[in-house]
């Protein structure tokens, strides 16, 4: 009678114990997946974040009538997302400007695969658009690269007017399996 008891007693510690396990197994997973998502959401980009990239851009130049994504310093480009790119326009007057965004190179692995990373613009890289004084017009496009395409640099530069502009960087590269699967 002893040793049943004692077993039932031992089956029940099991029990709590495997429920226990799974609840701070939950909750761990839960946390790091937070933790981890939230780290990955900064790092990624969308049309919000590159309008207030170029918003900031505007803001640390007072008086500069163009500027352009990419141009300071290299902007990440997500595979399988649709990222929003190009330059925005503040003149003091109104303003018609006539725009072109040139691919100077996209090198992967030592290679220039620019004909490859044309397809992966959807939209036309040329346009006409007027900006009114004292508002921010942009002249974007979308880069939307494949879910499994390579770590490239595309260097693209702008011309704007007819006069090329600083040149604009862009590194393509991916946010791993954690985000992808887990977020």
């Amino acid at each position: 009678m002893v040793s049943k008891k004692a077993a039932i007693e031992m089956s029940m510690t099991t029990v709590v114990v495997i429920v226990l396990s799974v609840i701070m197994l939950i909750l761990g997973l839960t946390l790091i997946r937070t933790i981890a998502c939230g780290a990955i959401n900064i790092a990624g980009t969308t049309l919000e974040g590159a309008q207030d990239e170029i918003n900031k851009m505007f803001g640390q130049d007072k008086g500069k009538e163009i500027a352009c994504l990419g141009t300071k310093q290299t902007f990440t480009i997500l595979p399988n997302k649709y990222n929003v790119v190009g330059c925005g326009f503040t003149p003091e007057i109104t303003t018609t400007y006539t725009y072109e965004y040139r691919i100077i190179s996209a090198i992967s692995g030592g290679r220039d695969i620019a004909s490859e990373v044309v397809r992966w613009m959807p939209e036309k890289l040329t346009g006409i658009i007027t900006a009114g004084p004292g508002d921010t017009t942009y002249a974007t496009f979308g880069i939307n690269p494949p879910k499994d395409a390579p770590r490239t640099v595309i260097v693209i530069r702008p011309r704007i007017n007819g006069i090329d502009k600083d040149t604009m960087r862009f590194e393509v590269r991916s946010v791993g399996w954690i985000g992808e699967n887990v977020c």
